[in-house]
């Protein structure tokens, strides 16, 4: 579980990113799940964009990432921009958590 400092810190880091995936119209599939899961051990932070046209709402996309991809945490929610952090399994993270 992420602190507010934590939080904070990682919004920082994530303010250049663009997003790295979209979740469209069939909401979030099991190939985007395996996808974002591969991702995450060589990005660590990544921006997820729910398009307009998707029939999933955020919270729930949210929900379903989780679930499907094991130690992801959902740092923030803006608009339609999501932001999952996982440390790296494979290697030493780049993100430095403060206490």
């Amino acid at each position: 579980m992420l602190t507010p400092k934590q939080r904070q810190f990682l919004k920082a880091q994530a303010h250049h990113l663009k997003p790295a995936m979209h979740v469209g119209k069939g909401g979030v599939t099991p190939g985007q799940a395996a996808e974002l899961d591969l991702m995450m051990d060589s990005l660590e932070l990544v921006k997820i964009k729910v398009n307009q046209n998707s029939f999933e709402d955020e919270a729930s996309a949210v929900k379903a990432l989780c679930a499907a991809v094991p130690g992801l945490e959902h740092v923030w929610t803006i608009g339609h921009t999501l932001l999952f952090f996982r440390p790296s399994r494979t290697r030493d993270t780049r993100y430095s958590l403060p206490s």
